[in-house]
């Protein structure tokens, strides 16, 4: 029993690695799923790192303070039927996350693409209007357009550019 124990805390303290991974508010949401699941009022704070131990009558020591239940564990297989409840919450919360963060990152990857491309249009068409206006002599509107050019798109249109070159150098790699 107390080697069963002592591989659900290591498990507890892995998921509480991987969620933190993710994020703080992952991690805290991680942890509020632990405390319902064992009927424990636990604190929500954010520090660091954060130690969890599970005892055998299913009582909480986080961060060397214990955190009693409500709802006491009789046997140790109430203890696993509970662990397994938290395992499988803790599992799709995880999960959901990293697919999350994921597509998130993809999705505003290629929407920023799609305005270089759309910058790009932009610039070529005032690029465009620049040469006919200066063959036509018009040169007022000429300059108004180079400053509008040089002005408002440069220093947006270069970042954008380099974040989709990079972002096309990973997708391609791999």
């Amino acid at each position: 029993m107390e080697r069963d124990l002592k591989k659900i805390n290591n498990e507890i303290k892995s998921y509480i690695n991987e969620a933190k991974a993710n994020s703080n508010s992952c991690r805290n949401k991680l942890i509020n799923i632990l405390g319902k699941t064992f009927s424990v009022d636990l604190p929500l704070e954010n520090y660091a790192n954060i130690d969890i131990e599970l005892t055998e009558k299913g009582n909480i020591i986080m961060r060397g303070d214990l955190y009693e239940t409500t709802d006491e564990i009789k046997t140790f297989a109430e203890l696993e039927t509970k662990y397994n409840i938290f395992k499988e919450k803790a599992d799709k919360l995880l999960k959901q996350k990293d697919i999350n963060s994921k597509n998130i990152k993809d999705i505003n990857n290629i929407f920023n693409i799609i305005i270089v491309i759309i910058l790009s249009i932009v610039y070529l068409i005032i690029g465009i209007l620049i040469v006919k206006s200066i063959i036509s002599l018009q040169l007022f509107t000429a300059s108004i357009l180079i400053a509008l050019l040089s002005s408002y798109l440069h220093p947006n249109i270069k970042a954008r550019f380099e974040q989709a070159k990079n972002y096309l150098k990973r997708r391609f790699k791999k």
